[in-house]
């Protein structure tokens, strides 16, 4: 018996709404959780005396990128399907900006994903030792910069490292040909890398939510929570700007400032006939529907008589959620 997301074009839209929202949730919080919890070696983000005991017994090998990445690869893989896997306000926001996601979705699933950073949070201050809620700046996850970093460095490797994961997840996901299933895994890798590359200078939150949870739950670094949060906006905007003209958008305010935006050509009809999807046709509103897919989908055989397998994620128009 095939599942909420076989069921029929058109069929349960709601209830597919709400399940997405509940999986940038519960994706966030366990992303959160279990990023949070990995044990550090010298790194920025501050940690608590039990955390610390583990680094320590570990010796000076530094697991963040390791914890981070993996977890992340994970909870897309898990939550790709239902809501496209953002788990992150700054991937939303990109997407908001190159018109994949709808406004008042996209500002759903970024309440979502703070509040489940802040659960995230608080699974940790509850199950690891000598952590509790408002313990202040040796809060278990509290983002702060490594010594003589300045708040301009801190601003450039935020912004730098969070363009860096959205042009990947651009790249892999919303651009065509994207790269299917293996989507998940290159995020994963993303986030690896700039953990190894930022960690001793800022902890590499790279994420609003994850910056934001800890902030609120634990009360730390309030000085220089913002500048987190400015920087990651700034560095996923850049990044949706750059991917617009690479891969469409679904911005009609964003086509007529770029004219150029786009030009490609599909097969389309019967024949397999070549049709310019830039220019104005019968297939405009099909092709506004295509630029919310979800992020990670297989993409299926298009030719004619081709059925799409009951794992594709269909989505009715209105409800996309990407």
């Amino acid at each position: 018996m095939p599942g909420l997301l076989q069921s029929p074009e058109g069929n349960f839209g709601s209830a597919k709404v709400i399940y997405a929202l509940i999986a940038e949730f519960i994706g966030t919080m366990l992303f959160t959780f279990a990023g949070t919890a990995t044990p550090t070696g010298n790194v920025s983000t501050q940690t608590s005396d039990s955390t610390a005991a583990t680094s320590n017994a570990g010796g000076s090998a530094n697991w963040a990128p390791w914890g981070n990445g993996m977890s992340l690869a994970v909870m897309v893989f898990i939550t790709a399907n239902v809501s496209g896997g953002h788990l992150n306000p700054a991937v939303t926001l990109a997407t908001m900006f190159t018109g994949h996601i709808k406004i008042v979705r996209g500002l759903a699933y970024i309440f979502l994903q703070i509040c489940g950073a802040c659960f995230g949070i608080l699974m940790v201050a509850g199950l690891v030792t000598n952590s509790y809620v408002g313990m202040g700046n040796n809060g278990t996850g509290c983002f702060t910069t490594g010594t003589d970093v300045t708040l301009g460095m801190l601003f450039g490797w935020e912004t730098v490292m969070t363009f860096v994961l959205v042009s990947v997840v651009y790249a892999v996901a919303i651009g065509e040909p994207s790269f299917g299933v293996m989507g998940p895994f290159a995020v994963g890798l993303a986030l690896f890398a700039m953990v190894f590359a930022g960690s001793q200078f800022t902890g590499t939150a790279i994420n609003p939510a994850r910056a934001l949870g800890p902030a609120i739950v634990y009360h730390c670094h309030w000085n220089k929570v913002w500048l987190y949060v400015i920087a990651e906006c700034v560095g996923g905007l850049a990044a949706g700007l750059m991917a617009g003209p690479l891969y469409g958008t679904g911005a009609t305010w964003l086509k007529k400032m770029l004219p150029w935006i786009r030009p490609t050509e599909e097969p389309s009809g019967d024949n397999n006939e070549l049709e310019d999807q830039a220019a104005p046709s019968n297939n405009s509103s099909k092709r506004e529907m295509e630029m919310q897919a979800p992020l990670y989908e297989a993409k299926p055989n298009q030719s004619a008589g081709a059925k799409k397998p009951m794992s594709t994620y269909v989505q009715d128009e209105g409800t996309t959620l990407v």
